[in-house]
């Protein structure tokens, strides 16, 4: 098992499965050392995406490789404190990036949302 762990963004999913080679050699080399989860938020936007059955198809088989990392009540509670903490900052983040945030917390995991370290 590797060391640090990582939640995949689905923007970078997605550059990954266009064959982005910005992406491709980070996320492959992280597969094959085990360190990515996937949530299932992830997962259904993912294949909310996809353009035909052989598509779904492919990716439900992909993506079912790569270990779970479970939405409970939890991360429910802590998502609304972190949006509501944000929000009296001022600052507006979508509910779904919060939710993921939320997930990796309680994992313990760092989160890496690629498309920043590609910019």
């Amino acid at each position: 098992m590797g060391h640090q762990k990582i939640i995949v963004d689905t923007s970078a999913w997605i550059e990954y499965f266009k064959n982005n080679q910005d992406y491709v050699q980070f996320i492959e080399d992280s597969l094959n050392l085990e360190n990515i989860l996937i949530s299932g938020l992830i997962i259904s936007e993912l294949l909310h995406g996809v353009k035909s059955e052989k598509e779904y198809e492919l990716l439900s088989e992909s993506i079912s490789a790569v270990p779970y990392a479970e939405c409970i009540y939890e991360d429910w509670i802590t998502t609304g404190e972190m949006l509501y903490n944000l929000k009296k900052k001022g600052i507006t983040v979508p509910l779904t990036d919060v939710l993921i945030s939320a997930i990796a917390i309680r994992y313990l995991h760092l989160i890496n949302i690629l498309k920043v370290l590609v910019k």
